[in-house]
């Protein structure tokens, strides 16, 4: 009984896997839940809104961490060259500056592909 409900617990979260990669959440998407959480006010604390915000941005952070840690050791270019503990850091307000600057058409990307170019823009690697 132990195993079968061991197995049965771990497939809820195994379809949030499977599921999550092919609904990426969209820069647009990210900033509607923005504007969203900030119209609660501190209401926003509880609201199921930011806690989906919060781990779409720490997803995508841990996503960016791996990828650059993979480059940095097989020793080859790199997509980017955050400062030497690879976590990088950045504000909410420098994210949101970041996202409401793009176009309409790039905001349909995405959200981890900006974040990434975000990244790239904030961190670029000095030519050796």
């Amino acid at each position: 009984m132990k195993g079968g409900m061991r197995l049965w617990m771990l497939a809820p979260a195994a379809l949030l896997l499977l599921t999550g990669a092919a609904s990426e959440m969209t820069v647009a998407e990210f900033l509607q839940g923005m504007k969203k959480a900030e119209s609660l006010g501190p209401a926003a604390l509880l609201s199921s809104d930011v806690r989906a915000l919060r781990a779409e941005s720490e997803r995508v952070r841990e996503m960016y961490v791996a990828d650059i840690t993979k480059q940095k050791k097989a020793g080859g270019a790199r997509h980017s060259c955050p400062p030497a503990n690879d976590r990088p850091k950045m504000t909410g307000e420098e994210l949101r500056s970041y996202l409401t600057s793009l176009s309409p058409a790039a905001q349909k990307q995405p959200f981890r592909v900006a974040v990434y170019n975000l990244m790239k823009k904030k961190y670029p690697c000095k030519p050796a």
